[in-house]
């Protein structure tokens, strides 16, 4: 058994997903292999509310309240 805290000690791997069936993990995610972050651009986005926050007041000053 490993030291690794996923692992339960039932070492198989499927080989016609490469999953361990007894983790759930992939051989590479077992071994340490690094895992690429996915690019910001497909990060998922914040919500954003309906309702426009105001400006602070030195900028509504510096750059008028704008319009809709």
């Amino acid at each position: 058994m490993s030291n690794d805290a996923l692992c339960v000690g039932v070492c198989m791997i499927d080989w016609d997903t490469g999953v361990c069936l007894g983790c759930g993990r992939t051989s590479d995610e077992i071994n340490g292999v690094p895992v690429a972050e996915p690019p910001p651009a497909e990060m998922p986005r914040p919500q954003q509310s309906a309702v426009a926050a105001p400006l602070p007041p030195n900028v509504a000053d510096a750059l008028g309240e704008g319009s809709d």
